[in-house]
């Protein structure tokens, strides 16, 4: 398959797992989790849970140990997917696995940092999903590079985002920007200042009026 994508132009089927790995890192850990968290608070559940034996501790940790999963098993199906259709190498699968980790925290946080910020809980799936795109732009996997003018590659390459492409090719044995220690210290780092920023602005009440 990977043959039959290839032509004069851009090689369109190196970007064919990263871009599913992105949608789908972005899709579970982010936007399936700002809305809900948003309606949650909005509808009073999140307060009703201080009610109940189920503390609210542990309602989010269990939110984002099934988040995390759902993310690393599904980023191993989609790497094993294409390592099938002969698109990546089988050493995918446990690159997918090692890149979703890190990135499942730093997109959960995003998540409810979103949720956190927007009461509405459609208004923050759509934020979430508008930057979801941003992500899946900024990164370069969703447009190839050799497309784009110098100056505009500068950019994206100034910005954390490409690291997280970066990485993402990396799974498939594409070609990098950079290097895979640094594209995975600024992936972590980029966690690291987004976690505290969800735990702080996060709210288990609905703003009052």
């Amino acid at each position: 398959l990977s043959s039959s994508m290839q032509g004069p132009g851009p090689d369109f089927s190196v970007m064919v797992v990263p871009l599913a790995l992105c949608m789908l890192l972005t899709g579970t850990c982010m936007t399936l989790t700002s809305g809900p968290i948003a309606e949650y608070r909005q509808h009073g559940t999140l307060r009703i849970l201080g009610t109940t034996p189920v503390s609210r501790g542990q309602f989010i940790v269990t939110h984002l140990v099934v988040r995390v999963l759902l993310a690393l098993v599904l980023s191993a199906l989609a790497a094993a997917l294409g390592a099938a259709l002969d698109i990546v190498e089988p050493p995918a699968v446990w690159r997918a696995i090692i890149v979703a980790l890190p990135s499942s925290v730093l997109f959960l946080s995003l998540g409810y940092f979103i949720g956190s910020l927007i009461s509405s809980g459609q208004a923050a799936t759509n934020a979430a999903t508008f930057t979801g795109l941003f992500f899946l732009f900024a990164s370069g996997v969703a447009i190839p590079q050799e497309i784009l003018s110098d100056s505009i590659k500068r950019v994206l390459n100034f910005l954390p985002t490409a690291y997280f492409g970066d990485l993402l090719f990396w799974i498939c044995g594409g070609q990098q920007k950079h290097g895979t220690l640094l594209d995975f210290a600024v992936l972590i780092a980029s966690a690291i200042v987004v976690v505290p920023l969800a735990v702080k602005t996060f709210r288990w009440e609905a703003a009052k009026n």
